[in-house]
């Protein structure tokens, strides 16, 4: 008898409903489901790819351990008691010679929730997560808790009348949810403004493109702002009210005349000034996240001080229409994933050891303690408290310069899971040597990876359809029901952390034997379980908008810190400032790179590394393709489809050229981590890793890097190219 099964995608971050469609056993189609509350029915690119993702030939299916030298492409298939057992025990082992903090993590993006992974290392007593955090979203996150004391991921976009897309592709990178948002919006009369380097879908439907030059987003910011001062365009009432630091602000901005940002940008004067002034006085407006502001170096976080400054002074902040991140209603008495962390268990001298801290602490527990002490003066369910797994890390490149030199301290082991390292962090080289020194690499993913052919043990994750999650927002918690039993041996993050914390004498801390029994745990407070939501959808909080007015900020102040006393403390600039970055058409590397290039732009099907098997989005997309001027390509002897050289001081790779007039004749956009799942998996090959992978070009010394938190540039740096 066929059946449809309830479920939800995650192949990128919603968790967009669907359907799964049965012919016996076997799922046989996939669609979105129409009684969904937030995707109502659709489904996007990527969306339509599970069941070649759930069924395909080249999946994980069962534990395995490496039998040859690492790299070697050798395995043999063991049960997942012996290698829990096994790690677990030469964990013990190294933990006894080294000290907990010889243990790292490396993880991807949020979609294997990460506060499991995070329970486990505080429990074992390592301070030493890490992962791409300091480019995604990360920086943004810390920083607006420490400004006005939470981050901003639920914009009212289709209730905005101007909305302001910084460094943010929608129809790319979030195509069920903001874009037709964005779409309703528009169709209801709101202005538009597009700021981004290429002439995106959104750009040409602008009332305002900003060609902007990659990496000097904080300088526009700082035009705008003084403009908007300057012009008297700024909410009074709010700033005189609910901010500090106003006057030292003013002073700070007195120098980004429109002259001087149009000179650093490269957007002529008046569009400057005509567009700040479309935002200023068109109210609400809304400035959604984007990732291009993350993602750029130097100045990333500063940038986000800037968008969050952009907001409080033009009084969007928790209004309707604007910009809003206070808890709706009830959904602020579930039990989050702050409290399932356990941040608590770990030890004030293990803290002190976490690596990067000295470099980066605002990103690391001394920040992190700061931001949570603020928001602790609040009424529970208020403000969500910050995550640690979002804005209290150790720093991946730190980490990996102490597994290769031992300094501070030797770090022996490492976990990755949801994760592919040489893919996702910069230096490519660095990574690979650092993986291939340590003493224990254990890899949870859903395919052989070319990070996971130099681990001691892989272990097979589960599907997102293979295992149930709750939707967190500060609007909504959504249910999300596993639509298929977990496959041959496969497991979610869930079952893996806590198997293997019950080895290593932490059972008492995992008292739930599934995930459903967490969730049944969260959703107590507020008279649910788990099978009670699946039953609803889930439930959406009633939003009270301007509840500062009662509470204040989660800020040391409680007011919007433009002048940030958390950044001051720990002696980074109050005020945002500019910096050119490293490398830059300023600096005497452009005589011989003389092209800006820039990385990490979102492309449909694929997601980051994934997809690369799928036959179906190898089609779309079979190679990695590099966006070009055709003028420029012309003075350079490419055509479309070349295959061509592209070069940084750090490295070059190969991708194939793509003639594009989005692109502005003095910049480049390569695609970014690829790899060939179809190569051979032994080193010297290890899946083609080295020969297209845009982050082998992409540096991450400390003087590229935003001094508050270390997030490394993948854009905004510079190269050249030639014909292959």
């Amino acid at each position: 008898m066929n059946k449809v099964r309830r479920s939800y995608c995650g192949l990128c971050h919603p968790r967009c409903g669907t359907l799964l469609h049965y012919e016996g056993d076997r799922v046989v189609k996939v669609t979105g489901d129409p009684d969904h509350p937030i995707n109502k029915g659709k489904l996007c690119e990527r969306g339509k790819l599970m069941l070649d993702h759930l069924y395909h030939p080249d999946r994980l299916n069962y534990p395995m351990k490496r039998v040859g030298k690492k790299g070697e492409g050798k395995w043999e298939r063991i049960s997942w008691d012996r290698a829990l057992d096994e790690v677990a025990e030469k964990l013990s082992e190294l933990k006894d010679k080294y000290g907990a903090e010889t243990l790292t993590f490396t993880h991807g993006t949020k979609r294997t929730y990460h506060w499991d992974c995070r329970r486990f290392y505080n429990l074992f007593g390592s301070p030493n997560t890490c992962g791409v955090n300091n480019i995604c979203m990360c920086p943004s996150y810390a920083t607006e808790y420490a400004t006005y004391g939470g981050m901003i991921l639920g914009s009212e976009v289709p209730g905005a009348k101007c909305i302001v897309l910084w460094g943010c592709n929608a129809s790319q990178s979030n195509p069920n949810l903001l874009y037709p948002f964005i779409v309703h919006a528009r169709n209801n009369g709101a202005k538009l403004i597009v700021i981004d380097p290429r002439k995106t879908k959104e750009a040409e439907k602008a009332d305002f493109w900003l060609s902007i030059r990659p990496g000097t987003d904080l300088a526009l910011m700082l035009g705008w702002i003084r403009l908007i001062i300057e012009e008297n365009l700024y909410d009074h009432e709010f700033v005189s009210n609910w901010t500090t630091g106003f006057e030292e602000l003013k002073k700070e901005v007195e120098e980004y005349t429109l002259e001087k940002v149009s000179e650093i940008t490269s957007i002529e004067p008046e569009l400057i000034a005509e567009s700040a002034r479309m935002y200023a006085i068109t109210s609400p407006a809304v400035i959604p996240f984007g990732l291009g502001l993350d993602k750029q170096g130097i100045n990333s976080t500063q940038c986000a001080r800037g968008r969050a400054i952009l907001r409080a002074i033009t009084g969007n902040l928790e209004i309707p229409g604007g910009e809003v991140f206070t808890l709706a209603g009830d959904v602020g008495k579930i039990r989050d994933w702050t409290y399932l962390e356990a941040n608590d268990v770990l030890p004030e001298s293990q803290r002190k050891k976490q690596i990067g801290a000295d470099k980066y602490p605002f990103f690391g527990f001394p920040g992190w303690e700061m931001n949570s002490a603020a928001n602790e003066k609040l009424p529970e369910g208020y403000m969500a408290p910050p995550e640690g797994w979002h804005s209290n890390l150790a720093h991946a490149r730190e980490v990996m310069n102490a597994i290769i030199t031992e300094e501070p301290y030797p770090v022996k082991a490492a976990i990755t899971l949801a994760n592919n390292p040489l893919l996702a962090l910069p230096d490519t080289n660095k990574v690979f040597k650092a993986l291939k020194k340590l003493e224990l690499y254990v890899v949870v993913d859903y395919y052989m990876t070319p990070s996971a052919a130099m681990a001691d043990y892989v272990f097979p994750a589960a599907s997102t359809v293979e295992t149930s999650e709750l939707w967190l927002t500060n609007r909504f918690c959504v249910a999300c029901p596993k639509g298929v039993e977990p496959l041959y041996e496969r497991r979610n993050s869930y079952d893996f952390y806590r198997g293997l914390g019950i080895r290593l004498g932490q059972e008492e801390h995992w008292p739930w034997k599934t995930i459903e029994e967490v969730y049944d745990h969260c959703l107590e407070p507020v008279g649910l379980n788990f099978n009670k939501l699946v039953e609803q959808y889930g439930f959406f909080g009633d939003m009270e908008y301007r509840r500062y007015e009662k509470y204040g900020f989660g800020t040391p102040s409680g007011k919007v810190e433009l002048k940030s006393s958390i950044f001051e403390k720990l002696g980074a600039d109050p005020l945002p400032r500019y910096k050119e970055p490293k490398w830059s058409p300023n600096q005497e590397i452009s005589k011989e790179y003389p092209l800006v290039l820039i990385t990490g732009s979102r492309f449909m099907p694929m997601y980051h590394s994934e997809q690369r098997q799928i036959e179906k989005a190898r089609k779309r997309m079979p190679e990695p393709l590099v966006s070009i001027n055709p003028e420029t390509a012309e003075r350079l002897g490419l055509s479309e489809g070349d295959w061509a050289v592209i070069s940084t001081p750090l490295g070059s790779i190969r991708q194939r050229v793509k003639l594009s007039d989005a692109m502005k004749p003095d910049m480049v956009d390569a695609q970014h981590s690829w790899w060939f799942p179809e190569r051979k998996e032994a080193l010297p090959e290890l899946f083609g890793v080295f020969e297209s992978n845009a982050n082998i070009l992409c540096p991450d010394d400390h003087e590229f890097c935003s001094p508050e938190i270390g997030s490394w540039p993948h854009s905004a740096l510079m190269c050249k190219i030639e014909k292959e």
